[in-house]
């Protein structure tokens, strides 16, 4: 009974571990372009047009690119959403099991915290 806990455990451990890099990556892979500035997220565009010296035409060309972009992005990913999401609300449903009563509305903050991060990420975009 003991062995077969362990391996629950351990499968458990290996879920969470396997969604934090597998979401982690998703992130990292979508807002690579993204530079942190002294006020939020300074655009790709932004850092280009500083660093090439780029016209206001030009500017205006790369934004225009880069905005195609997310939109080929966000339509590749569009038949994956479905899937992704559910591993994610798997994987928070044994999170919530291997927690305490008292630890579950931490967690649970946390998660609000994350959707709120993200909604105000969405709205920047």
């Amino acid at each position: 009974m003991k062995q077969s806990k362990n391996v629950a455990m351990a499968f458990l451990l290996g879920t969470f571990l396997t969604g934090g890099v597998l979401g982690f990556s998703a992130n990292r892979y979508m807002s690579r372009d993204e530079v942190c500035g002294a006020k939020g997220s300074t655009t790709l565009v932004a850092v280009l047009a500083n660093r090439l010296g780029l016209s206001t035409e030009q500017s205006a060309r790369v934004d225009s690119i880069l905005d195609n972009r997310s939109v080929q992005y966000k339509k590749a990913m569009a038949p994956l959403r479905p899937q992704l999401d559910s591993i994610k609300l798997n994987a928070r449903e044994q999170i919530r099991q291997t927690l305490t009563d008292q630890q579950r509305p931490a967690f649970e903050a946390l998660l609000q915290d994350l959707n709120d991060s993200t909604r105000k990420d969405d709205e920047q975009s």
